[in-house]
């Protein structure tokens, strides 16, 4: 090594004395006199009081929503005497809004701005009892009582979400309109006739409705209303509640001229009389509130029930409007509404019922006319026949003819519809009308006074004035039969016109005097001379044997479908001819030939000519 200092003597450590005092150290040096002042002691400070830490207390609503109050508190008070009925309010409100219609602006705005704000507040409530609950359990509580709460305030939770998902939202749009005056269901239209006489109510029956109707028929223009006249699917409820009471007050009449349902039935009840127009329905069904909870849909329909009952309507149709969904419609028959008379019944013959005279308009003539059946299906299947008949009819009664006489002005133009209806019907819609004329002619069969006809003559001669002394059953079977073949649909084959064959059949089998014998019933010719034809029992007689025909000879049509007939037709003619030849042979009859060369173009003109 390297290392100039002197080597140190080994000593082996096992051999040291250890036992050997060693020296003391010495003594330090006195320190400065500027360090001697911190060796000092210092006096002690005087002790303060403790104060014991407090955490900062939170208020009320706060601590409800932390969980920090009782359960007992946060469920039973701030839950099920706030959040409960704040749901059960919500949805109340939404069914009354839907239901009843009653200031619906104020109400829609009220429900916009307060659903957020009790929304909000049913929120802190629940949040508020779950937290409590947890704090509750964790306390050591009942578990029992601890997640009953829970479950419960669960189900709180559910039902508002339910009632905003499913009954505001989906009509938040329409609250919206309601809150701007604007019903989303849409209004009805009022109008007034020229006449001053009648006013129409169309389409949905809205909010403001029944201010609008109230007001109408207070003005001057509606001084001469008599009638209202409904087509509306439904609509508010209390609007139509308040058209009811406007029409009860006034007493005008009610008339469906179309489907009138739901809430529109309440208007039409209130009318008196009431006249349902061929064609027009009642539809009743449930009230419904737009919502899910069952007490206001009950609630609402006690009441409509409550409000069909004060205005006349039977226990029985109620509990049927009952039990039909509000998302179906039950029209009551005809037959029930005449059964509790709740309708008038409407005419069975020709006769309407004529205004007064010396005030009658046309167009009052033209409205009874209407609201007959048969007169209804001729209009439809002819237009135009209505206004000729009103103006014959106000010309008759204008001239001062008796009520008589107008009403049989009314059969001139219909009898030159007649032979369209007869030719355009089938078979058995003609084998009816020639029973009903059999029928006639048998009631009219009676011996004449001294220098009189017959009545049954001038029903063949086209006096249509002898049609009042017709009985009256057989006066509505006219009727029910000329509103069957108006309403009845085209024939999809008409007959053809008679062939020679078919005459020489005819003329055969029944009688040369057969064709043309009806051709006069309906000529309208009261100053005619009587006709050449025959009698009355003639007729009857001929008309008699006409269903003892075999369906063949009857009722052989052209087309497709009566080819088979005319077969039949033409076999029988064949052997009618061959055994004619052979009776020839044996001994001719006089002038059977002649007769048969002579008689076909005559018997042609009698075909072209009859009824």
């Amino acid at each position: 090594m390297n290392d100039a200092r002197p080597p140190r003597p080994y000593v082996d450590p096992t051999q040291a004395d250890h036992d050997k005092p060693r020296p003391a150290p010495a003594p330090a040096a006195a320190p400065a006199a500027w360090a001697q002042a911190s060796h000092q002691p210092r006096r002690a400070a005087r002790p303060r009081p403790r104060v014991a830490p407090t955490e900062k207390r939170r208020g009320y609503f706060a601590s409800h929503w932390h969980g920090e109050q009782s359960l007992v508190r946060s469920y039973w008070v701030n839950n099920m005497l706030l959040a409960t009925p704040l749901a059960l309010a919500l949805t109340g409100l939404m069914s009354w809004i839907s239901a009843q219609g009653e200031s619906l602006q104020i109400s829609a705005i009220v429900l916009l701005l307060g659903l957020p704000l009790l929304a909000a507040l049913d929120v802190w409530c629940i949040v508020g009892a779950w937290r409590a609950a947890a704090h509750y359990l964790r306390e050591g509580g009942s578990r029992l009582w601890g997640w009953l709460a829970r479950l419960t305030l669960g189900l709180g939770a559910l039902q508002l979400a339910v009632s905003i998902l499913f009954g505001f939202l989906p009509g938040l749009g329409e609250y919206w309109q309601m809150a701007r005056g604007i019903d989303p269901i849409g209004q009805a239209t009022l109008s007034l006739s020229a006449d001053g006489h009648s006013l129409r109510l169309d389409g949905t029956i809205g909010m403001g409705d029944g201010e609008r109707l109230s007001a109408l028929l207070k003005t001057e223009a509606a001084r001469e209303l008599r009638r209202v006249e409904l087509t509306s699917p439904g609509g508010r409820l209390h609007e139509a509640e308040k058209m009811a009471t406007a029409l009860k007050q006034h007493g005008y009449a009610s008339r469906a001229v179309g489907t009138c349902a739901s809430a529109c039935t309440l208007v039409f009840l209130a009318g008196s009389p009431r006249q349902l127009t061929p064609g027009a329905q009642l539809g009743f069904h449930r009230a419904s509130t737009g919502t899910y909870n069952p007490v206001f849909e009950e609630l609402a329909n006690q009441q409509l029930a409550a409000t069909y009952r004060d205005l006349g309507l039977p226990q029985s149709m109620i509990d049927r409007t009952l039990r039909t969904p509000s998302h179906g419609i039950w029209f009551a028959p005809r037959e029930d509404l005449l059964a509790h008379s709740l309708i008038t019944p409407l005419p069975q013959t020709l006769a309407i019922a004529l205004p007064p005279a010396g005030h009658a308009s046309l167009a009052d003539f033209d409205d009874a006319l209407r609201i007959h059946p048969v007169w209804d299906a001729l209009e439809k299947r002819n237009g135009g026949t209505i206004a000729a008949v009103a103006k014959h009819m106000l010309d008759a009664q204008a001239g001062g003819a008796a009520d008589e006489a107008v009403q049989a002005a009314a059969w001139s133009p219909l009898a030159r519809q007649m032979p369209g209806l007869i030719a355009d019907g089938d078979g058995p819609t003609r084998r009816h009308y020639v029973q009903l004329v059999t029928d006639q002619l048998k009631a009219l069969r009676t011996p004449p006074g001294p220098g009189q006809r017959p009545a049954c003559r001038d029903l063949l001669d086209g006096r249509l004035g002898s049609r009042q002394l017709l009985p009256l059953p057989l006066q509505i079977r006219e009727s029910q039969w000329l509103q069957e073949a108006a309403g009845a649909a085209p024939p999809r084959w008409l007959p053809k016109p008679a062939s020679a064959i078919e005459i020489e059949v005819l003329d055969r089998t029944v009688g040369s005097a057969a064709m043309g014998m009806l051709s006069r019933l309906w000529a309208d010719a009261p100053d005619a001379a009587p006709g050449p034809g025959a009698g009355c029992d003639a007729v009857i007689a001929t008309l008699d044997r006409l269903p003892s025909l075999p369906p063949a000879r009857r009722d052989g049509r052209g087309g497709r479908a009566g080819r088979r007939p005319h077969r039949a037709l033409h076999r029988d003619l064949r052997e009618r001819l061959r055994h004619a030849r052979r009776r020839r042979r044996a001994g001719p009859r006089a002038g059977l030939a002649p007769r048969a060369r002579a008689g076909r173009p005559a018997a042609r003109a009698a075909a072209a000519a009859r009824c």
